[in-house]
This record gives structure tokens, sequence and C-alpha cells, in this order.
């Protein structure tokens, strides 16, 4: 997510991409696919996150992608701008997050789940062709591993490592 994230904030006209990254290798390939910053989003103390989180940041967060939960939407949470959303896509830092009603409600804030699973086949067919249109034209790129069928059980083992998270198989 985090690398067409960026991608596609810059094809859809976002004047500033922040990106966040819990590993040096993700915030290093953000900053290559052209995020203005970039911040590091491990660890357990939400305060240091939000930090690091406002400085990249500078202060304004209209609309936060967050595909992993936990403590980074609770820091995102803390440092989102007065009619911000945040759109959840998935939970890989952690199944909850905590935040304040009073804070949501001041700052006229959205938290928003999203799943593909709710698009009609007919909204994912035209979603994906764009997209390939964007990837066929060198605007949307992803990290990825070619490899033959034969190739197969090793690629497997190793889809979610870095440098390749993702295989393609080619006949």
């Amino acid at each position: 997510m985090g690398q067409v994230g960026v991608q596609a904030a810059r094809l859809l006209g976002a004047e500033r991409v922040a990106a966040a990254c819990r590993d040096a290798a993700g915030r290093a390939r953000a900053a290559e696919l052209g995020a203005d910053a970039v911040a590091d989003v491990s660890g357990d103390d939400v305060d240091a996150i939000a930090t690091r989180l406002a400085k990249a940041t500078a202060d304004r967060v209209d609309l936060v992608l967050d595909p992993v939960w936990g403590r980074p939407a609770e820091a995102a949470m803390r440092i989102l701008s007065p009619h911000g959303r945040l759109v959840n896509l998935g939970s890989s830092a952690g199944p909850l997050a905590s935040f304040s009603s009073a804070s949501l409600r001041s700052g006229m804030q959205s938290v928003i789940g999203y799943t593909n699973n709710a698009l009609s086949y007919q909204q994912k067919a035209k979603a994906l062709g764009e997209i390939l249109t964007h990837a066929a034209a060198g605007r949307l790129a992803v990290d990825h591993e070619t490899m033959t069928l034969e190739q197969a059980a090793d690629g497997w083992a190793r889809t979610g490592q870095a440098p390749y998270r993702r295989a393609v198989l080619m006949p």
C-alpha cells in the first residue's frame, strides 16, 4: 500500500505527500518514489511517533491512508488537521487504536474503514484498468521479483521480505 499510496497521491494532485514507515528500507523507498518527507513510525511511544509525524507533515494532515492501525493510527489522529480524514486499510501494527471521542469531535475529524471487497465487479475492473494504465505508462511502479513457475515455492517463502515484498510469476 505504501509504495502505491505515495505515487497515487502524486498522480491525484496532492500538493505535499508525507509517508510513514516502520523500517529504514521502507522510508528510503518512499523518498525515492517522491514523498516530500518520511516519518519513522516504529516503536510503542505514541507521543514520539506523533512528534515525528508532525515534523514530517509540517503540522498539516488532511488525509491519512492507514494500512497499519495500532499505535501509528493513534499518533496520526493526534496530529490530524481539523476536518481531516483517516482511512483505515488494515491492521498489521495492531488490531486496536485508542483516541478520545472529544478530540475526534472537536476537530470534526472522520475515521473511515475501507475494503475493496465492498466494490462491485464493475468498480474493481474500472479501478484496475486505471492502475494498469498508469503502470504501463511508467507512472506507477511497485517493487517486485519476477520468477518462473519452477521458482514459485522459493519466491513464496520470501514474499513479504525486503527488498522484494511481491512476487510475479512469468511463464
